[in-house]
This record gives C-alpha cells, sequence and structure tokens, in this order.
C-alpha cells in the first residue's frame, strides 16, 4: 500500500534536521533512511542543466502548493478503488484500520465520506438531527478543503438538521427547498463527518450505522436514493504517494478544476514543469527522474517543516497545536493579512492530516489535538526504542482523552498493526496518584497492562497525537501540561 521511490541524483544539499540514532538502511537512489526519516545527507552529484534545475525547483514548490487538493484527490481516488462513488455516502460500520490508509485518522467514532463534483449542477446534501445518544461533527469542503460550512450540534444546523445546496459561485437557479445555499469555487467537493456515540461497543456501532444512513446526498433536479457503501473491509490507499504520480495527480486536478486567479503564478510553474489546461502532461525520461528526486524532497521539506519549523502554538513541554495560527484565523483560506498566502503551513498541514473546519479556535473547541515530533531528549521517536509517557491526573476533559501514534512517513497508522493508542475510556491500569503510564517500543515491557501499551515497528519512525475530546478552559488557560515521552534504556 505503501510506497516510497527515492531516485536522488542531483546536486543539492538537503538538511531535514533529523536526529536519528537507529540504523540506517538504503534508499533507491542514495539518499538514507533511517526509520523512513531522511537524514541529513549531501545528494549524489550529476551533470544538470540551468533548466533542468529549475524543473526541479518549481516541482518542489508546486508540490507544496498543491497539497491540500492532492491530499483530497488521493482519498477520493482510494475511496473510489474501493467502490465509493461521486454522491455515495460512504461510511465505516466500524471502528477505521490500518488498511484505510488516511493521514492521521483516530480510532474513536467511525468516519463517513462522500464525495461531489458540482461541473453539471448542484448538489444537495441532507443532514438529519442528531439523537439522543448519536451527535455529529464534520464540515462541509471544496477540494482545497476550505470549509463551506460545518454541520451537526456545533455546526449551522445546531444539531436539528438541515439542507444544505451547493452551487456554483455563479448559480442563480431554483433551491430547492435548501436551508443554506452554499457556494463552492472549485468543481469537487468532500465531506468528512464523525457520528459522535458514547463508546465503539456494537449498540453504538449499530446506533452510528443506523444514523449514517439518514445522510443523503444527490442531485436536487432527479433527486435518488443515496446509495450507501460500507468500507469496513476494505484496503484503501488514500495518501499521497512522493513520486512522479504525485505530479501524474496534479495533472488530472488541473485538467478537470476550476483555476482561481489566485494560483496564478503557480499554474506559471506548473506550465513550467509541463503541467497546463489543455494540455497534454508527457515528461521525458530525464525529467521523470528529475520529477521523482523533487517529489522526494518535498516530503522530507513538509514533514520537517510540520514537525520542527512551523509556527503551531505551544501548551508546553514540546507539545504544540496540530495546526499553525494560519489555519484557523483564516478559517483554512490560509491567507493572511499581509495578502500572502502561508503555502509552507498549509502544505506541511495536509501531509500530516485532512479536513477543516468553519468554528477553530483556541478558547472553546468541541476537540483539540496536540503534537510533539520528539522525546524527552529532543530526539525523533523512533520504533526501535521502547518510551514511557506519563499521562497526569485529572485531564481537563468532559468526555475522554486518546493518544494514538502514527508513521512518520505518510501520518497513517502502523501497517498490520492493530493497535494504535490509549484511550481514558479503555481499562487501563491508574497510578495512585490519578496518573496513568502508557509505553510505546517493539516489545510490551515485562508487567505492564495490554490496554497500558502501544506497539511500534522496528524501522519506522512515529509520532503521537494527543485528543482532548470535550476539552476544559484549565487547557488553554495553561493549567495542565502533558508530560515529555521518555526513552528508556
Amino acid at each position: 500500500m505503501k510506497k516510497f521511490l527515492v531516485s536522488l541524483a542531483i546536486a543539492v544539499t538537503m538538511t531535514t534536521g533529523c536526529d536519528v540514532t537507529d540504523e540506517a538502511t538504503q534508499g533507491a537512489g542514495g539518499i538514507e533512511l533511517a526509520n523512513s526519516v531522511p537524514t541529513t545527507q549531501a545528494l549524489q552529484e550529476s551533470t544538470l542543466s540551468i533548466q533542468e534545475k529549475m524543473l526541479h525547483r518549481r516541482a518542489i514548490e508546486t508540490a507544496v502548493w498543491a497539497m491540500p487538493m492532492t491530499n483530497t484527490l488521493a482519498m477520493r481516488d482510494g475511496l473510489g478503488e474501493a467502490g465509493c462513488e461521486l454522491n455515495n455516502v460512504c461510511y465505516f460500520s466500524k471502528i477505521q484500520t490500518w488498511r484505510a490508509a488516511v493521514t492521521t485518522p483516530n480510532n474513536t467514532t467511525p468516519y463517513i465520506f462522500a464525495f461531489w463534483n458540482i461541473k453539471d449542477g448542484p448538489v444537495m446534501v441532507e443532514v438529519p438531527p442528531i439523537g439522543e445518544n448519536v451527535g455529529l461533527w464534520g464540515t462541509l469542503m471544496d477540494v482545497w478543503q476550505r470549509p463551506l460550512a460545518d454541520v451537526g450540534a456545533k455546526g449551522r444546523d445546531k444539531g436539528v438538521g438541515a439542507k444544505y445546496l451547493i452551487v456554483a459561485e455563479d448559480y442563480k437557479g431554483e433551491t430547492f427547498g435548501a436551508d443554506y445555499v452554499l457556494k463552492q469555487k472549485t468543481l469537487n467537493g468532500y465531506t468528512l463527518l464523525r457520528p459522535i456515540i458514547p463508546d465503539a461497543s456494537e449498540q453504538s456501532l449499530k446506533m452510528a450505522e443506523d444514523f449514517t444512513k439518514k445522510l443523503k446526498i444527490y442531485d436536487p433536479t432527479k433527486p435518488l436514493e443515496t446509495d450507501y457503501v460500507d468500507l469496513q473491509d476494505a484496503t484503501i490507499d488514500g495518501v499521497v504517494h512522493f513520486d512522479l504520480s504525485l505530479y501524474q495527480l496534479i495533472d488530472r486536478a488541473i485538467q478537470e478544476e476550476n483555476l482561481e486567479q489566485r494560483d496564478a503564478v503557480a499554474l506559471g510553474m506548473l506550465k513550467g514543469i509541463g503541467i497546463e489546461k489543455g494540455e497534454v502532461f508527457n515528461p521525458t525520461e530525464k525529467q521523470k527522474t528529475i520529477l521523482n528526486n523533487a517529489a522526494a524532497e518535498s516530503l522530507a521539506y513538509l514533514q520537517d517543516t510540520y514537525f520542527d519549523n512551523s509556527p503551531k502554538a505551544s501548551l508546553g513541554n514540546g507539545w504544540v497545536v496540530l495546526t499553525p495560527a494560519t489555519s484557523y484565523e483564516t478559517v483554512f483560506d490560509w491567507v493572511v493579512d499581509s495578502g500572502a498566502m502561508a503555502l509552507d503551513d498549509r502544505g506541511s498541514s495536509y501531509f500530516a492530516f485532512f479536513s477543516s473546519a468553519e468554528e477553530f479556535n483556541l478558547t472553546n473547541p468541541p476537540t483539540m489535538y496536540l503534537l510533539t515530533g520528539r522525546d524527552a531528549d529532543g530526539n525523533k521517536l523512533m520504533g526501535g526504542n521502547s518510551y514511557k509517557f506519563i499521562v497526569p491526573a485529572d485531564v481537563p476533559v468532559r468526555q475522554f482523552w486518546s493518544v494514538l501514534i502514527y508513521d512518520y512517513q505518510d501520518a497513517t497508522f502502523l501497517n498490520n498493526v492493530d493497535k494504535y493508542g490509549v484511550a481514558s475510556s479503555e481499562d487501563l491500569d491508574f497510578n495512585e496518584d490519578g496518573s496513568v503510564d502508557v509505553y510505546f517500543g517493539p516489545v510490551r515491557p515485562d508487567g505492564v497492562k495490554e490496554s497500558n501499551y502501544v506497539p511500534t515497528i522496528e524501522g519506522k519512525g512515529w509520532f503521537p497525537y494527543f485528543r482532548f475530546y470535550g476539552p476544559e478552559p484549565a487547557l488553554f488557560k495553561g493549567e495542565f501540561k502533558l508530560n515529555k515521552i521518555e526513552k528508556l534504556e
């Protein structure tokens, strides 16, 4: 499912700042990899013309620029191969596993996806009212993952349900009894919805599935019954691959999408690498090699930016908010007050996660996710090492907390691992003071309860998200801090 094509042969020196202690392995083209973390490395030299060097540079810049869109389309294509077509409601009847490869999923609520395209006319999304034991949280978005509307209890309908009509910006036709008319700049759009249930019991999951089948999406000019697709047993490749296929994906997007004036410079750079609307993308063999190289370097840059060089709000001890302020302060439009687009913040964020929100703040959000990329000694978290993480007592949440880990390489659950984290809703061993010891490593330590242990894979770097469900004000006032993750000898 996962692949990482690295064939670097360019006269460039790349510094990623990674401090890697495990044994390194050799990539296909000479760049060293250690637990899937690119190391500081001088790349092999070859003779490139000035035009070929510019191709390489522009390919890196456009890969970063395109990340929100390629992230969306990689999910659309991956779910499409599993049978999820446009205007279907596609859901997991149980909690998603590593077989559903999307970026930083959770393992506490089953996901619901739907994709649409308004090229031939508007699309209606009907959201039902929430129930006594089933809530809803999610956002309708365009292909750039800019929010059109939040839905559910924290959304525009406030949990009572509504009809959302998604139309082109110049649409002047019938509104078909919609409660909200949402103008979408792009042709493609999608939603990620989470039914909020008490737990992952069979009863709760059945309630979530019944609720899901009340959602509807259709062409309002000829409404048909909505098709529901259970993705539970599917193997899904829903992540961007950083090789030539990245630029092929960008090309498909350029050919099928509306292009916006604000992206004219990026479109000009794409033209320089052979991607232009109405034209065939047909790189030479040498250009393919350069694009493969550029894609690999783009990944290293996005990782280094996201984990170590992105201005995220700190909540103490190396734990930061998962997304920079340039996201929520611009309502995920990413254009700051100066008129500049925060391209690096945006691109690196959508390497690591997907979705957005119309309403997101650091005072009263429905959930809050914190990230750390290093242990207490300042080193990257490596799958061959063992670690201890003490979760303090009285975590300020109204519901529960969880800590989940992801593959540093592509931000998915670790392959072939069926346990991804620890949650306070589980049967955990607590310390006398109410704190919880969580252990990470390739082998569970003697005497540690299985529920307190998270397996890692030797040869894989990883990173955690700590999720607060129903966070209390103490978190944002600085009255509570998570501890650092300690490496065990």
